[in-house]
């Protein structure tokens, strides 16, 4: 099945995500940036990858109206972020990022990636901050707590293995 992987990545956590899919399934990948030189009807898959920022998945808006074209292959979108997989905030930013609609023709799949304050622009550094700074005003619960701590450094908990439900998705082992 011929596959491509469009991405767009500030930290670096969805390009690497983007680029074990292209190594594992030997498909295209192009950056964001790169969208326009690809014929997105010449392909069976495609998966668009970005991170989670304020709620929000970065670029899927385009995407979103790519969704026309798409019809009848198999279209998923992978987003990043820092929190854990069977965190609440998943099912959350699902519903907040994806119409009913849209589900029909897409599949999202979550994957963690991290912190990486040295790739952050200033702004995000200082966002993060701010983030810092109210949670430990407001730690009160362990949740919190555990939270606090693990934003106070730069992380990755990316892992090749969670790619596992994406990849039988693209290949079309799977619904």
């Amino acid at each position: 099945m011929k596959t491509l992987i469009i991405y767009s990545s500030k930290t670096g956590f969805t390009e690497k995500y983007a680029r074990w899919l292209q190594e594992d399934l030997a498909c295209d990948c192009v950056e964001f940036a790169q969208r326009n030189t690809v014929d997105l009807t010449a392909y069976q898959a495609v998966a668009f990858g970005g991170g989670c920022y304020v709620g929000r998945i970065r670029r899927l808006g385009w995407f979103k109206k790519q969704l026309p074209r798409l019809r009848g292959k198999r279209a998923a979108v992978f987003f990043t972020g820092a929190m854990p997989p069977d965190a609440s905030d998943v099912r959350r930013l699902e519903r907040e990022n994806f119409q009913p609609e849209e589900l029909k023709f897409l599949r999202p799949f979550y994957l963690q990636g991290g912190l990486n304050y040295a790739a952050m622009s200033p702004l995000d550094k200082l966002l993060m901050a701010v983030f810092r700074k109210m949670l430990k005003a407001h730690a009160d619960t362990s949740k919190e707590k555990v939270m606090l701590q693990n934003v106070q450094q730069s992380f990755d908990k990316t892992s090749r293995e969670s790619l596992a439900p994406l990849e039988a998705y693209l290949k079309g082992e799977a619904q």
